[in-house]
């Protein structure tokens, strides 16, 4: 068996806004992602399928890929992602071969009511993400990619407003852990970890004691990706992509019937859009 965590960090515990990530409050605020994966790794340990896992793959999915202190856990089972760029981000390595998919240190999509830090995948470039005309967060497209190898998201964690995303999303929703309540874009409810270590411990080890529970998401091809940019000039700009449709001031479109693809697409229009959002 093999488990694959992908980490951001909007929805650490402790993290109210972006500045908590740089500077002098950025060693807190990973040193706080290192504590989740230390505590979900214990409630793995405490799983009654742990003798069976082979692997943990650790991805770390925010940023350039940097920020988790790259420092032992105590189980030669897990490996780390690191760095960027990388075709498949936040989920890179990601194959057939897994079993079992966790979203860690998630956010709401852009325009959630409270939602902390909202955004999809570019908080500079893109506004709204939408696939078959459903809009889309950064846990649902990578619950889709995942689905793409037949892998059910069975953990995830963040603030309240991505907890009741998730819950309209999957049938059988993954466990959950609030690590905050949302308030504002940078304003919310902080729990402490003398709270959340029993919940992270107990939610990973009933994670992985139910993962027949879990069904991957489901997937319709072909796919209609629809992403709105931040503004016209970002349009300009990724509109050179081959394969991309300009079909408004601000929108953009592209067609595949392989998710991977569109995976990927999403992953282009934020490089480059990014290296315009702030042009004039």
């Amino acid at each position: 068996m093999k488990i694959f965590i992908s980490v951001d960090m909007e929805g650490i515990h402790g993290a109210v806004s972006w500045s908590d990530m740089e500077g002098s409050g950025r060693q807190v605020v990973y040193e706080n992602a290192w504590k989740e994966l230390a505590w979900i790794i214990e409630g793995i340990r405490n799983s009654k399928y742990n003798n069976e896992i082979r692997e943990i793959c650790i991805c770390d999915s925010h940023a350039r890929g940097e920020g988790i202190p790259f420092k032992s856990f105590g189980d030669p089972r897990v490996s780390f992602v690191r760095g960027y760029p990388r075709p498949f981000y936040m989920l890179e390595g990601l194959d057939e071969s897994f079993d079992l998919l966790m979203l860690v240190g998630y956010h709401a999509k852009i325009g959630a009511l409270h939602g902390m830090m909202d955004h999809s995948y570019s908080s500079s470039c893109i506004y709204r993400i939408c696939i078959n005309g459903e809009e889309m967060s950064e846990a649902d497209i990578n619950g889709m990619l995942a689905a793409h190898y037949g892998v059910p998201v069975c953990f995830v964690s963040g603030d309240d407003i991505l907890e009741k995303e998730i819950q309209k999303r999957f049938s059988t929703p993954p466990v959950f852990v609030r690590t905050k309540e949302g308030l504002g874009r940078f304003a919310g409810k902080m729990y402490c970890e003398e709270r959340l270590r029993p919940e992270f411990v107990e939610g990973a080890m009933r994670a992985l004691n139910m993962q027949e529970a879990f069904e991957p998401l489901p997937l319709t091809a072909p796919y209609a990706l629809e992403i709105d940019l931040v503004s016209t000039v970002v349009a300009d700009a990724v509109s050179v992509i081959p394969g991309l449709e300009r079909t408004g001031g601000r929108r953009v479109l592209f067609r595949s019937t392989d998710m991977r693809d569109v995976y990927r697409m999403i992953h282009a229009v934020a490089m480059l859009g990014g290296k315009f959002a702030a042009f004039s």
